[in-house]
């Protein structure tokens, strides 16, 4: 498993790879290992902050938490959900999904 970089998709990498005997494994969809705010949280953000200047970093922690304070209550639900899946442990609802 790798980063998709384009330099780790290039036909001399594949080859080689090959060469060695490794096999590439796709990413999941989904996984715990992955950043969820890659997929929750900064889409939201880089659209409010999209195409602004800033003329200090207190500038753009002011416009982000600006942009968090506006956003509901269910918007933080899966960042909850997800923290209680750390704490809790997988394998709780990995059992409850009927998955080992």
């Amino acid at each position: 498993m790798h980063d998709n970089a384009p330099a780790h998709r290039t036909l001399a990498a594949q080859k080689k790879l090959a060469y060695l005997g490794l096999q590439c494994l796709d990413h999941p969809p989904y996984s715990l290992d992955l950043a969820p705010s890659d997929y929750h949280l900064f889409p939201g953000l880089k659209k409010q902050l999209k195409g602004r200047h800033f003329s200090s970093d207190a500038e753009v922690n002011a416009a982000a938490k600006t942009w968090l304070d506006g956003q509901p209550s269910e918007f933080f639900f899966f960042l909850e959900w997800l923290a209680e899946i750390r704490a809790t442990g997988l394998e709780v609802y990995s059992a409850s999904w009927g998955v080992r």
